[in-house]
């Protein structure tokens, strides 16, 4: 039985989970059939710097950390923008946690910060090859309303 403890951060919080946005980036990478590339050499202060600019209004940092191990095994990042739209904008769960109830629960958390805050509606992307996980989304009652292409660099 795995032994995890959630805690709640804002900005200042990102920086605990580097490692675990490394292993998002990774997995996206490894999936992605089209945008491997753009996986492959973002940064993670880039990413940094998307989630904190100044079109966020309010930003929610979920974390999980084994106690066994006292190492952070997983993660949701939520934001509200200015116009109140809330966004799940990264969820992550170490392979080897996964199964467990944990991104689940990190959903619940995150979802419940949105409503807490009121937010006008509520959005989650998917990448190119992580398909798999809109059922997960579906649960929570996000539905595909629309398909975004981009055409691919050569």
């Amino acid at each position: 039985m795995i032994n995890v403890e959630y805690t709640d951060g804002a900005q200042e919080s990102l920086y605990l989970i580097e490692s675990l946005w490394q292993g998002s980036r990774t997995h996206h990478k490894n999936k992605s059939k089209y945008f491997a590339d753009t996986y492959a050499n973002k940064r993670f202060q880039d990413r940094v710097n998307e989630l904190t600019d100044d079109s966020k209004a309010a930003m929610r940092v979920n974390l999980v950390k084994d106690k066994d191990t006292g190492q952070y095994i997983g993660y949701c990042i939520s934001t509200i923008d200015k116009e109140m739209i809330g966004e799940i904008d990264s969820l992550y769960v170490e392979k080897e946690y996964r199964k467990h109830g944990i991104g689940s629960q990190l959903m619940e958390k995150a979802l419940e910060w949105l409503d807490k805050n009121k937010v006008k509606s509520k959005i989650v992307a998917v990448g190119d090859g992580n398909e798999k996980v809109i059922d997960f989304y579906n649960h929570y009652g996000f539905h595909i309303r629309k398909i975004i292409l981009e055409q691919v660099s050569n």
